[in-house]
């Protein structure tokens, strides 16, 4: 069920007719539809009649608390976007907004241990786990396991400057079986993570073959500033391109 609780904030002390009759409710059903979840999310839109008119936003702001896209827990988000383009003619005949030209969105998210904790519990969250693991496990051991491989008891702990997880794979016979995984976690490059001296461990043995540094690779349109874990929490500060 979705939680939304929703504060416009408007550049003209007089507000914009066209925004605040269409584009905020058009806009809060699109936020409706990315989001599962959001408290105390607060909207600042700025723009003239005669620029919303245009089907054009020179700025929206966006700050936002206990967030959940995609099954994954956030405890805050601050974004902001310019130059964005929407299909204001249709929103004003009642039809859903649409954006018609990508943009840049800049921001903060913060995400606490407890969030990736829960955010762990979700099903694409695991799975997107289980990928990153498979290619590190021996071929023998991976026979042993139940298919498809599901993660049991999964928890995480973030310190400074690393992340641990722990969980467990089930074998074939019914047996849990404990596996612990602790990295170093940095910016290789603004679109590449880094997992520096990863150390991974299997039944308490940690010989096997793999390479102690990975780097994932997150996509042209994404753009890292700044990565910081703490204990407790990551905080990540970039840029993201939005498409149609």
């Amino acid at each position: 069920m979705l939680l939304i609780r929703v504060e416009m904030k408007y550049q003209q002390k007089k507000k914009s007719r066209i925004i605040s009759i269409f584009l905020s409710p058009a806009l809060q059903f699109w936020l409706q539809s990315q989001l599962e979840q959001v408290e105390q999310l607060k909207v600042y839109i700025e723009g003239s009649d005669n620029q919303t008119i245009q089907g054009k936003i020179p700025l929206v702001s966006i700050a936002a608390s206990n967030v959940i896209f995609q099954g994954l827990h956030l405890t805050e988000v601050k974004l902001s976007a310019t130059s964005i383009q929407i299909n204001i003619g249709q929103v004003m005949k009642g039809k859903p907004l649409k954006i018609l030209k990508s943009f840049p969105i800049f921001g903060q998210i913060k995400l606490l241990q407890s969030d990736l904790n829960i955010s762990l519990e979700s099903g694409l969250f695991a799975q997107a786990i289980i990928e990153f693991l498979t290619p590190l496990l021996p071929p023998d051991f991976l026979e042993s396991l139940e298919q498809p491989i599901k993660l049991y008891d999964q928890k995480a702990e973030i310190s400074i400057g690393n992340l641990s997880i722990f969980a467990k794979v089930m074998s074939k016979f019914g047996e849990k079986i404990p596996i612990n995984l602790h990295t170093d976690l940095k910016l290789a490059t603004s679109c590449k993570l880094l997992l520096d001296n990863l150390k991974f461990q299997v039944l308490e043995h940690s010989n096997y073959d793999f390479s102690n540094t990975i780097k994932i690779d997150l996509g042209s349109d994404v753009k890292l500033q700044e990565l910081t874990l703490e204990s407790g929490q990551l905080i990540c500060q970039g840029s993201l391109i939005v498409k149609p």
